[in-house]
């Protein structure tokens, strides 16, 4: 029991290592919304649950590279944000599939 609880403990941390920081998340947000040209819409407290979002979903790589973008096109090779897939679960269907 006691291995199995330090293993837990070790994977969790393992698994943390990559989570990036509120700063990284927060300037990579700014980063794409001056990309998109939105940067003069943002109000303070929308950009807080964006921050929560990235943290809980991102990794630092991908956090780091949107932090560097120029361009949408620099931003779309960053797998920093991924359209969710439409399809159902245990469909053999494509999304792009008729």
């Amino acid at each position: 029991m006691k291995r199995l609880t330090i293993l837990f403990a070790l994977a969790a941390a393992l698994v943390a290592c990559n989570k990036p920081s509120p700063e990284n998340c927060r300037k990579a947000m700014l980063n794409m919304e001056h990309i998109l040209g939105t940067d003069n819409l943002n109000k303070t407290g929308d950009l807080e649950g964006d921050v929560r979002r990235c943290r809980g979903g991102s990794t630092k790589e991908a956090v780091e590279c949107a932090m560097r973008a120029q361009t949408m096109d620099d931003l779309a090779k960053c797998e920093f944000y991924k359209p969710a897939d439409k399809t159902p679960a245990g469909s053999d269907k494509k999304p792009d599939d008729k």
